[in-house]
């Protein structure tokens, strides 16, 4: 049975909003994977703003997301996002004078890597075999090219 024909999920959307062709599955699995995949909303522009300048002040943020979405954002709670994004190893900082010039640690597609890896790890200690199970139940129902694509791409180095 596909993901299609079982239906959508408690969400509406089935495995990873993959319901429908057997086109929309190979698209949805063999894409690579962004920012806004792994982060909130906001955590994502945050990065997508430090990203777009190589290196941003808090200050250079939240003057980006305003231009960019036409919205104040408190400055404390950029503040806040970016320290948070620093613990998590997403952003570096260095201190000049009085504030933080953030950058990216990473280029995007290794902290997507190490975020997604991240979050299948807590699924799986959540969950325990029944995350599992229902892992292998969907890659079970993918066709033979996208079940080939994934194992290259686990193959492939991080």
């Amino acid at each position: 049975m596909t993901v299609a024909e079982r239906g959508p999920g408690r969400d509406g959307k089935g495995f990873g909003g993959m319901v429908g062709s057997d086109v929309s599955e190979v698209v949805a699995v063999t894409r690579i994977p962004r920012f806004e995949d792994v982060l909130g909303p906001l955590a994502a522009a945050i990065v997508r703003e430090v990203a777009v300048r190589d290196q941003a002040t808090v200050a250079e943020v939240v003057t980006g997301l305003h231009r960019t979405q036409r919205r104040d954002h408190a400055y404390t709670t950029i503040m806040t996002v970016m320290g948070r994004l620093t613990e998590k190893g997403v952003l570096d900082r260095e201190r000049r004078g009085r504030q933080y010039l953030y950058r990216l640690s990473a280029p995007e597609g290794e902290l997507v890597d190490r975020l997604s890896g991240l979050a299948v790890d807590r699924v799986v200690e959540r969950y325990g075999t029944a995350a599992l199970r229902h892992f292998a139940e969907r890659l079970a129902d993918l066709d033979p090219d996208t079940r080939r694509r994934l194992v290259e791409l686990a193959d492939e180095p991080a």
